[in-house]
């Protein structure tokens, strides 16, 4: 038996799935030779006994303590550590620079021509605000233009660490402009639109260094600044598209974060006042920007709400609530901007493929909370939450060559569909998406995503396979200090993992 597993070899990555072929009659003539020859190899003969079938060795001795005992087994276990691989916890042991002018050109070269052009599905001045809103201002600005060089070097240290220094500097310079800009008193137009850019930068910075929790502290700075802003709403027009940008961005974050953890109050609210502004054109047309429409974004959200309110008031939502978002979502119809003439493309099949996410999140919103006794409310089908992950799945499978040329991914769809995969098949096609994901070394937050899911998916075979625990999962340290309860399997799995904040945009 291995020391660190309960009678199963703890893979390595490469390793998670085994193949078990089937049975070679020729070999198993070949095997009763070395039988009698007592050269018989048990296990090989064992496996050829078996059918085809993918089985999933990845649940080790600390899984199992996690399950029982609601934490990981002290601070040092190797298994559950607190991410530490963040860039700028390094920072402070890491002398800086005055410059690295060697790599700013390379820098910049690289936000304009390969991070700006992927940015959106549709690359122009209506629908593309990172090249004709952000650069020019990032040219004018110290802070912003450190900021953009901070997300250009942190994206090219995901495939050359030779760019983490760079990174670490530029994003500490950005940051400090920021400060230096938040002791002012007063601030004029340009000022709060350069705070607010800087805001948004950061933001992604943390979000790309794998999901560094900090980015929903940033997010909720960003939503004081946006008050303020709105309080002050600007005069040029320059300044009003940026003001549409950075509700949206804010609105887009805030209500895929929602449907992950819990938000604190205070942030979420600002959701019910956002979130049926500054739509560009009609609601039902997909923001390339996004990957769907912002009529999807609406129900998403009024579904997060049917869920937190339930959590709040320990009872279940209410049915006829429930039913009419069902009717909702089945009945949505988005569709592609103009500048898409043709509508068989990824464009339509990532807004479908978060449509099908947003009715998952209404079948969890209805099922029991994690470690709950309770029945939840079986008013949908359950059988179709399975559909609807291999409706995902295929979407993606489909149209993956294309999704993966921009940073519209849908995460969040195949996120959902990974954690709500109930058979070995669905998990290994979710498993060899998120590699090809990570292949392409150009998202932070793909890895923490995919070990959340692999996380929810050993919980879940434990949970299966218990019979002495009467199907009650322990809090973790974290859950227990705060008093709040899982409402998700993934929030649970976050937790373990050390109080993670996944932004799956």
């Amino acid at each position: 038996m291995e020391s660190d597993s309960f009678g199963m070899k703890n893979p390595s990555p490469e390793a998670f799935v085994m193949d078990v072929q089937k049975q070679d009659p020729e070999r198993d003539e070949d095997d009763t030779h070395r039988q009698k020859g007592g050269q018989l190899k048990g296990r090989n003969g064992l496996l050829r006994q078996r059918n085809r079938r993918w089985m999933f060795l990845n649940t080790t001795a600390s899984d199992i303590h996690v399950y029982y005992y609601g934490s990981a087994q002290g601070t040092t276990s190797p298994h559950y550590p607190r991410r530490t691989t963040c860039l700028v916890r390094g920072l402070s042991s890491i002398p800086v620079h005055n410059q690295r002018l060697e790599y700013d050109p390379t820098l910049m070269t690289y936000f304009e021509h390969t991070i700006c052009s992927s940015s959106t599905l549709v690359d122009n001045a209506h629908y593309n605000p990172y090249r004709y809103l952000i650069l020019p201002m990032a040219l004018e600005s110290e802070g912003l233009y450190h900021a953009t060089l901070a997300i250009a070097a942190n994206t090219l240290r995901l495939s050359n660490s030779r760019y983490r220094l760079p990174a670490l500097e530029h994003h500490n310079h950005a940051l400090t402009y920021l400060r230096m800009l938040l002791t002012r008193e007063r601030w004029d137009e340009k000022e709060l639109d350069e705070m607010l850019g800087l805001v948004l930068m950061l933001c992604w910075f943390d979000i790309s260094d794998y999901s560094r929790p900090s980015w929903v502290t940033h997010l909720s700075g960003f939503q004081d600044l946006i008050n303020t802003r709105r309080e002050r709403p600007g005069r040029s027009i320059h300044s009003q598209e940026l003001a549409s940008f950075f509700n949206r961005y804010f609105m887009f974050h805030l209500v895929l974060a929602r449907t992950a953890f819990r938000v604190d109050n205070s942030t979420s609210t600002s959701s019910k006042t956002f979130v049926s502004e500054n739509v560009l054109g009609s609601p039902h047309v997909i923001d390339p920007y996004m990957g769907f429409s912002h009529s999807l974004l609406s129900l998403i959200h009024r579904t997060t709400e049917l869920a937190w309110t339930e959590t709040e008031t320990k009872s279940n939502p209410d049915p006829q609530d429930v039913l009419r978002l069902r009717e909702e979502l089945e009945n949505l119809e988005q569709s592609v901007p103009a500048e898409f003439m043709d509508p068989d493309t990824e464009c339509m099949a990532i807004a479908e493929a978060n449509r099908l996410g947003a009715l998952i999140l209404l079948h969890e919103t209805c099922s029991p909370r994690p470690g709950s006794k309770g029945q939840g409310l079986p008013i949908l089908d359950s059988r179709a939450k399975d559909t609807y992950v291999d409706l995902i799945l295929g979407l993606i499978i489909s149209k993956k060559a294309n999704m993966m040329r921009t940073a519209v991914l849908p995460l969040w769809p195949l996120f959902l569909a990974g954690c709500c995969s109930s058979t070995e098949d669905q998990r290994l096609a979710v498993l060899q998406i998120f590699e090809e994901l990570e292949g392409i070394r150009r998202f932070g937050n793909i890895t923490p995503a995919m070990e959340v899911v692999q996380m929810v998916w050993r919980q879940k075979d434990l949970s299966a396979q218990d019979e002495r625990k009467g199907k009650q999962a322990l809090s973790t340290s974290e859950e227990r200090e705060t008093g709040h309860e899982p409402r998700f399997p993934w929030e649970h799995a976050m937790s373990i993992l050390g109080g993670w904040k996944l932004s799956l945009t």
